[in-house]
């Protein structure tokens, strides 16, 4: 079945019609058998409509998609839990000893507000945000 949008050239009520394909509509025209639901008239139009496409289903590649990004994720965060000194709350208090000399730079993780976030970023203190909350608690 296809649906078309059709419009009457006398009265301008536009309105569907339901035909097993293009060929049929045009016969049935041709017949005369298409009529105005307003005014009875047989001079039928298709008006502009939409294609009527199916979805196109990307499910399992969005799946694929989604597993390789999170087994990613998972690999990076392992990576920075064995090289990177996990430092919690005190993550800002850190960054800016290591910038400012008082201590050895090394590499760490922890948590930071956005104020605080914001306040190492005018300070020029490169930061990137993690994308997993942290395992690792201090007491």
């Amino acid at each position: 079945m296809i649906v078309f949008n059709l419009i009457c050239k006398i009265c301008s009520v536009e309105f569907e019609g339901w035909f097993e394909n293009t060929k049929e509509f045009n016969n049935q025209k041709r017949k005369k058998i298409i009529n105005c639901p307003s005014c009875d008239s047989t001079s039928i139009t298709k008006s502009l409509s939409a294609p009527n496409l199916p979805a196109k289903n990307n499910s399992k590649k969005n799946i694929q998609l989604k597993k390789a990004f999170s087994n990613n994720i998972k690999k990076y965060k392992k990576i920075v839990e064995k090289n990177f000194e996990y430092v919690g709350d005190k993550f800002t208090e850190e960054a800016k000893k290591m910038k400012y000399g008082e201590k050895e730079e090394k590499p760490i993780y922890g948590e930071a507000t956005i104020e605080q976030t914001k306040e190492l970023a005018e300070e020029e203190i490169n930061v990137v945000p993690l994308p997993w909350a942290p395992t690792k608690k201090t007491n």
